[in-house]
């Protein structure tokens, strides 16, 4: 009989590409996991892995596997989703994750009211760029993750559905006594001679505004990167730099005498959704935990 937990790990290696990455996720140890595979092939009589330099690659036969057992996973799933959904108290442990801008505000927001409404469930929370986001999701490290169309999802679509969460636009922010305050709209062009502060170590975020401005005619002078939108913020403050930020990063800084932020024309934005492995969202505690974070998303007045 097919053994499903060696299925799995051999679906786990088709997202995470490494021997060493699905021991990490699967909490074994890397020569565990290779045993595990090589029973499977022995199972199957079937070469399934090949060595490609110092890594491996799916033969024909196992990626073709894999796409069958996708299917199989998710029934599996579903079954799992019914027999929690008898259960009349959402409760249990849902992990999540998030990228800088919507760890700063909606995710906030939204646990705060699961605590509230749901005192059984336990939320873990992990920060982590787009890209990180969909392979920990598509590997069942993380039940949700909140993830933009600045990276491409294509390779783990069929491992992944996908929810959309919200549309958030870019803005310009300036100190309160900087020349372009308090202008309704400016273009990016406008910032061309300034000074920037822009996070390089999100690469798409980084990527995308580059792109942004080289089709403005400019190349932008950065003079400060950091991680912390708090630091790029306060540099933004005391004059020494202009930033263009996540709206939703910038819902404090909107109230906040000392900075104007002001929209940019034409208008700069990003899809956001919550990406979760197919058939899991049935789930009460998951079902739960995507309502908070679409009414934590919402515009605020």
């Amino acid at each position: 009989m097919l053994n499903l937990s060696r299925l799995h790990l051999l679906h786990e290696l088709s997202v995470l590409g490494t021997i060493s990455a699905v021991a990490e996720a699967v909490r074994l140890t890397r020569p565990a996991v290779s045993q595990q595979l090589a029973q499977l092939e022995e199972e199957l009589e079937t070469v399934l892995i090949e060595r490609s330099g110092r890594g491996v690659q799916l033969t024909p036969a196992g990626r073709r596997l894999v796409a069958r057992a996708t299917g199989l996973f998710e029934m599996v799933a579903d079954i799992e989703s019914e027999v929690a959904a008898a259960n009349v108290e959402v409760s249990g442990e849902v992990r999540m994750s998030a990228f800088g801008s919507l760890a700063s505000s909606v995710v906030p927001v939204a646990i705060s009211r699961l605590l509230e409404q749901h005192p059984q469930l336990n939320v873990i929370f992990t920060e982590l760029e787009p890209s990180e986001g969909l392979r920990a999701a598509a590997a069942k490290q993380t039940d949700l993750a909140i993830v933009d169309d600045l990276v491409s999802a294509e390779a783990l679509a069929s491992a992944l559905e996908f929810h959309p969460l919200c549309v958030d636009h870019f803005d310009a922010v300036v100190s309160s006594k900087h020349k372009l305050a308090g202008r309704k709209s400016i273009a990016l062009s406008d910032l061309a001679h300034e000074r920037w502060a822009l996070n390089q170590s999100a690469a798409t975020y980084h990527t995308f505004l580059l792109n942004a401005c080289y089709a403005g005619g400019f190349t932008p002078k950065v003079t400060t990167s950091s991680r912390n939108t708090a630091v790029t913020l306060e540099m933004v403050r005391t004059g020494c730099a202009v930033a263009v930020l996540p709206r939703l990063a910038l819902r404090q800084a909107e109230k906040d005498p000392d900075f104007s932020v002001i929209p940019i024309d034409p208008v700069l934005n990003r899809r956001v959704f919550i990406a979760l492995p197919r058939g899991t969202a049935k789930r009460p505690a998951i079902a739960a935990v995507l309502d908070a974070l679409t009414l934590a998303a919402e515009p605020s007045e």
